[in-house]
C-alpha cells in the first residue's frame, strides 16, 4: 500500500514539473507571412514551489496503539494485562489462521506479535516497553508474562507482580473472561 501511494505521489510530482516547464519555457513561433521569429507573451502562471504530499514514514503498528498506556504507573497493573489481552485478541482476529495453531508459550506470542507469523504481519516493533532483550513479553516490572491457553482460542495471562516471582500471592492473573483472580483463588492447591 505504501509503495502504491509513493508511486502515485512521484507520478504527480513529475506531471507537475512537466507542466511547469512547458508553461515557463519560452517558445518561438515563425510567422508564415514575414518569416520573423516572435516570442509569445510570458505566461502568467509560474510555478515557484512543488510540495510533495506524503504520509508519515512509519505509522504506529497496531500493538503500539493498543499498548500505548502499557506499564503506565498512573494506571493499575491489571490494565497492562487487559491491554495485552486486547492486543492478542485483535491480532488473532486479523490473522485467523493463527487461531488454529495453539500459541501458549510467551516466546510464541512474542514472535507472533513481532511478525513471525504466516502473514509476516508485525503488531509490535522489535524495541517496545512490553518486550525484553530476550524477545519475551514482560510486565511492568520486567518479568516475562505467563500465558496459559485454556482452549477454543481462549487464554489467561499472569504477571509475577512486584516481587517478580511467579506463583506468589502478589501475582496478577487475568482470566480468559476478563476477570482477575486474587487472594486465595490466585494459587489454587492444584498448582502445588
Amino acid at each position: 500500500m505504501k509503495r502504491v501511494l509513493i508511486a502515485l505521489v512521484l507520478v504527480l510530482v513529475v506531471v507537475l514539473v512537466l507542466m511547469a516547464t512547458r508553461h515557463s519555457s519560452p517558445t518561438t513561433a515563425i510567422n508564415s507571412t514575414n518569416s520573423t521569429v516572435q516570442s509569445p507573451a510570458p505566461s502568467s502562471i509560474q510555478v515557484t514551489e512543488i510540495r510533495s504530499f506524503s504520509t508519515p514514514s512509519n505509522p504506529p503498528l497496531l500493538g503500539e496503539t493498543i499498548l500505548r498506556d502499557y506499564a503506565n504507573t498512573n494506571l493499575p497493573p491489571q490494565n497492562d494485562l487487559t491491554l495485552m489481552s486486547h492486543l492478542v485478541d485483535n491480532s488473532l482476529l486479523l490473522l485467523k489462521s493463527a487461531a488454529n495453531r495453539p500459541l501458549s508459550a510467551n516466546e510464541d506470542w512474542a514472535d507472533f506479535l513481532r511478525g513471525k507469523n504466516s502473514a509476516h504481519e508485525g503488531f509490535l516493533p522489535e524495541q517496545h516497553i512490553a518486550l525484553n532483550t530476550n524477545g519475551q513479553l514482560v510486565d511492568r516490572w520486567g518479568t516475562p508474562l505467563f500465558f496459559h491457553a485454556v482452549g477454543n482460542g481462549r487464554f489467561e495471562i499472569r504477571s509475577a507482580g512486584p516481587d517478580r516471582k511467579l506463583w506468589t500471592d502478589d501475582d496478577i492473573h487475568r482470566n480468559s473472561d476478563g476477570t482477575f483472580r486474587r487472594g486465595t483463588n490466585l494459587n489454587p492447591s492444584a498448582l502445588y
